[in-house]
């Protein structure tokens, strides 16, 4: 923890001021120079406090904070385990930007705008819960050089004729683009860090410890070499907008064909370590978890909404009612062609059904890469998926088809007896929905084992 030197109060990182703020005194300091010395200076790592957390085995840093709070992988409550450790330098960092409040305030104005939240996803001390990270992510710099070519048209009519103009567009490049980010934690969902992304290397500051005092940070723990090949595809593509571009070979009426080889270049790769800040909140529920992550620069948000059961079925039923009130009025269905309806129904439901199971087979794998034991146990809570309802239904559509009888009176009990099977698959699949809309509880004790 670090102490004010006028008052000997906690001091923290203020996002508002961006500087250092005794939480005692309110006297301000400059990040760079707090406690600065010459020997700080030279050392190339800082001293932190690694948490590992009892119930998931995720581990995080922080310079300065307490051993008690909730994980923000698993939603727990917990006491976390801790130990001392020296961890290297990143080159830069990105300060938070946006403060707990504001952070809120995008947070619920994204959940509002659905109708069938669950109510206690608003809950202001559930709000409270909002955890400040850096996360590590591996910066790839390129210094390049050399010539390229390109093939361009352009077409316009000049009278009664249209005129086809072919260009070969040749030139020197020479340049650099630093800072190609890319993720550096095993544990934070890829999917969610591309959803909150970019964040603008504008703000990228040298990196000093001052900057983490009030946050928890993300440990690195992939290898640079990992991303080496999405990072060289980005840089052909950065090229390829700049020559193509206005400050390029690109004009209104020039069309550019092709793009930029970056293998044809003379080019030199170096890659640096960044830290860049979200707010992270997890919302645990029985046997599954939410998350809502909001990135800490530009306020874009990424969120698990999943729906209330008992809201979602109030709402169906009433707008069930003034829909077949209408239906009737227009359409008239007879008694034969009850089973042809409810035959296209269960066929739909199955379909929607598996199509589910497979997101959340996708969705689930990246929590439980880890743990074999979950593995197991979420592979046979996906077979309960509602589609055995389905599937009966589809058979008394198909039987009473088949049998075709004389009677109004059969038609009408297949009818019912297969809609009451299709309500009860629709009813999993809501079920089944929340699970889509959640994730498992990540389990990270059997990591090394892999």
């Amino acid at each position: 923890m670090a102490h004010c030197p006028n008052c000997g109060g906690e001091v923290r990182f203020s996002i508002d001021s961006q500087d250092l703020a005794c939480q005692n005194c309110h006297t301000h300091f400059d990040p760079v120079t707090y406690n600065r010395t010459p020997e700080s200076m030279e050392q190339d790592v800082y001293e932190t406090k690694v948490f590992t957390c009892p119930n998931c085995s995720a581990e995080i840093e922080s310079t300065d904070l307490s051993a008690t709070g909730f994980c923000a992988y698993c939603g727990s409550a917990v006491v976390f385990e801790s130990r001392i450790k020296q961890e290297k330098k990143p080159q830069k960092i990105i300060p938070f930007q946006i403060t707990k409040e504001q952070c809120k305030e995008i947070y619920l104005k994204k959940i509002r705008s659905f109708y069938y939240r669950q109510r206690d996803l608003e809950d202001p001390a559930y709000l409270d819960r909002f955890v400040g990270f850096y996360l590590p992510y591996w910066l790839y710099n390129y210094h390049f050089g050399g010539g390229i070519n390109l093939k361009g048209d352009r077409k316009y009519v000049r009278g009664n004729y249209v005129i086809m103009e072919d260009y070969s567009l040749s030139g020197k490049l020479k340049g650099e683009v630093e800072g190609i980010p890319f993720d550096a934690s095993l544990r934070f969902d890829d999917n969610i860090s591309a959803v909150i992304a970019p964040f603008s290397r504008e703000k990228m500051k040298e990196f000093t410890p001052n900057y983490l005092l009030g946050f928890y940070s993300e440990i690195a723990d992939t290898e640079s070499s990992g991303y080496e090949k999405e990072a060289f595809s980005m840089l052909g593509e950065e090229l390829g907008r700049f020559v193509t571009g206005s400050n390029g070979f690109g004009t209104e009426d020039i069309r550019i064909h092709g793009g930029i080889n970056p293998y044809s270049l003379d080019k030199e790769m170096t890659v640096g370590r960044g830290m860049f800040p979200i707010w992270f909140l997890s919302y645990k529920k029985r046997d599954r978890i939410a998350y809502a992550v909001v990135n800490g620069q530009t306020g874009k948000i990424y969120c698990d909404i999943p729906i209330d059961e008992q809201k979602f079925q109030r709402a169906s039923l009433l707008m069930a009612v003034p829909i077949f009130l209408v239906l009737n009025l227009f359409i008239q269905i007879s008694a034969e062609s009850l089973p042809i309806y409810t035959l296209a129904l269960s066929l739909f439901l199955i379909f929607l059904s598996q199509l589910q199971m497979k997101k959340i087979q996708e969705r689930d794998k990246e929590a439980l890469r880890y743990s074999k034991e979950q593995k197991k146990q979420e592979e046979t809570d996906r077979k309960k998926s509602g589609t055995s309802f389905a599937l009966l239904a589809l058979f008394l559509s198909v039987a009473i088809l088949i049998w075709h009888p004389v009677r109004d009176e059969y038609y009408y009990i297949a009818a019912a007896l297969s809609a009451l099977a299709s309500i009860l698959s629709l009813r999993m699949m809501i079920r089944k929905f929340n699970v889509l809309t959640t994730r498992a509880v990540p389990d990270f004790f059997e990591k090394k084992e892999e």
